[in-house]
């Protein structure tokens, strides 16, 4: 199956403009519009015709295959070990049937082949404008152009959640390092707000700041948001009756379907999702209608089987896989996000908005986890305790404590060895490399042989996925 959906943002791009009468004569074509236009960031667009999507999708994909081809060294060889042509694909079914997948493992193992940013990248470093790095490691360089998209498709997704021009925003995210938090307040302010760059901890902290400024928007993690609920009450303080939260935008975790709810009783407030990675931005948000998050960004997004790597029927779960058709500097093509989601709902969404919408995600097609917002693979435990003496396997294990995620990392220790300030040592490398605490359990050699390398205790995924 695949999923088309695509939002312009900023100046209108040749292909906007060239497609502007079509959109325009979207009412012809049976393009849904709603009446109040401030619901939507960009009407043109979030309400446009699959057809003329579609034409617009096609022309930007060709145009982004003969740019990789022709300025990353990477596609270039990739491509032309397929033996794909990019003017070969023409029409966006050949792109999904012969293109081939991109993994995270083939950016960290080309990155370190060629450091600091591989064979991948398509634009010199003096075009480069800000550089983020996630564990792996895995470095993602953004030009000013990508920027620029990235901040407008963001605006648009927290748009499309309810944040609106004058709200007052609190930001739980980390500003270091990674992605979420610049992109999240860069996009927050084009939209009008007023953003506190909060960050994670110090709950104490926000409820006082949230109290004092009135603050009607808050953006965290599931998680975080609950535990602010209970330092709240600890506090003395009411969430529903002395705070002004109006709207909870959560992602970055998964979640049982209870906290939601949860949430929304204790806030009193509407809580919408957002869906995104480190590596691909965000790509989808959930409108007040609800039933999905909306596909709202520059990319093509497609749900495979991650073990037969086919499409999957419409409504059934499956891998996440995306291309950004906008992205100069690091450009990724049909990259395996390796997220499951519960599905695609491809009817018309009563907003208006006639992007398909994600459904929730529900696990990962690896042997990695969503921690607090950190993607944790066992390579890169793996590479923290090879620097360790007497070590041998490890098993990580990850639960939920009243909505809070733990980290426990069980290794295997020789008994003969002195134990004093291993686990430390051990914890602070891993935390130096995943921003990560953890509980660092050490077992006896041998015990962890047959076991498996990791375990979720945080919901029951049942499927082959």
């Amino acid at each position: 199956m695949k999923v088309r959906s695509l939002v312009w943002r900023g100046q209108a791009s040749t292909l906007e403009k060239r497609f502007r009468g079509e959109i325009q004569r979207g009412e012809a074509m049976g393009t849904a519009r709603a009446k109040v236009s401030h619901e939507y960031w960009d009407e043109k667009i979030e309400c446009i015709s699959q057809d003329a999507l579609h034409k617009m999708r096609t022309l930007k994909m060709q145009q982004h295959l003969r740019y990789t081809y022709q300025n990353s060294p990477f596609y270039k060889r990739f491509l032309d070990e397929a033996r794909i042509r990019p003017e070969e694909i023409t029409t966006l079914e050949e792109f999904s049937n012969r293109v081939p997948l991109l993994s995270r493992d083939q950016l960290i193992r080309d990155q370190l082949e060629k450091p600091p940013f591989g064979d991948l990248m398509a634009v010199g470093i003096k075009e480069i404008r800000r550089i983020y790095s996630s564990p792996g490691p895995l470095m993602m360089p953004f030009s000013k152009s990508d920027m620029d998209d990235y901040i407008n498709t963001t605006a648009n997704g927290l748009h499309i959640c309810g944040a609106r021009r004058g709200d007052i925003v609190d930001i739980a995210y980390s500003y270091q390092w990674e992605l979420a938090g610049t992109m999240l307040d860069d996009g927050f302010r084009r939209l009008g707000c007023a953003v506190i760059p909060g960050g994670p901890g110090m709950g104490k902290t926000h409820i006082h700041i949230m109290k004092y400024l009135g603050v009607n928007v808050v953006r965290a993690f599931p998680s975080f948001a609950m535990k602010l609920t209970d330092i709240a009450k600890r506090m003395g303080i009411n969430p529903r009756r002395d705070l002004k939260v109006r709207l909870l935008i959560i992602g970055g975790e998964t979640y049982p379907d209870e906290l939601k709810a949860n949430l929304a009783e204790e806030f009193g407030a509407e809580v919408r999702a957002m869906y995104g990675g480190a590596e691909t931005g965000f790509v989808a948000s959930e409108c007040s209608v609800g039933g999905g998050m909306h596909c709202f960004s520059p990319s093509i997004v497609e749900i495979i089987d991650p073990i037969t790597r086919d499409h999957v029927a419409a409504g059934q779960p499956g891998e996440i896989v995306t291309t950004d058709l906008s992205r100069k500097g690091l450009p990724l093509i049909r990259y395996r996000t390796g997220d499951i989601t519960a599905g695609v709902n491809a009817e018309p969404c009563p907003c208006g908005r006639t992007s398909p919408r994600l459904g929730k995600i529900i696990g990962r097609s690896d042997s990695s986890f969503w921690v607090k917002g950190v993607l944790l693979t066992p390579n890169v435990v793996k590479e923290v305790l090879q620097k360790h003496r007497g070590v041998g396997s490890f098993q990580i294990i990850v639960s939920r404590d009243q909505f809070m995620d733990n980290l426990m990392i069980k290794v295997e220790f020789n008994n003969q060895m002195s134990q004093e300030g291993v686990r430390e040592a051990i914890l602070d490398d891993l935390r130096a490399v995943t921003r990560l605490r953890a509980e660092i359990s050490l077992v006896a050699m041998g015990s962890l042989e047959k076991k498996p390398v990791g375990i979720d205790l945080r919901q029951a995924v049942r499927s082959r996925h």
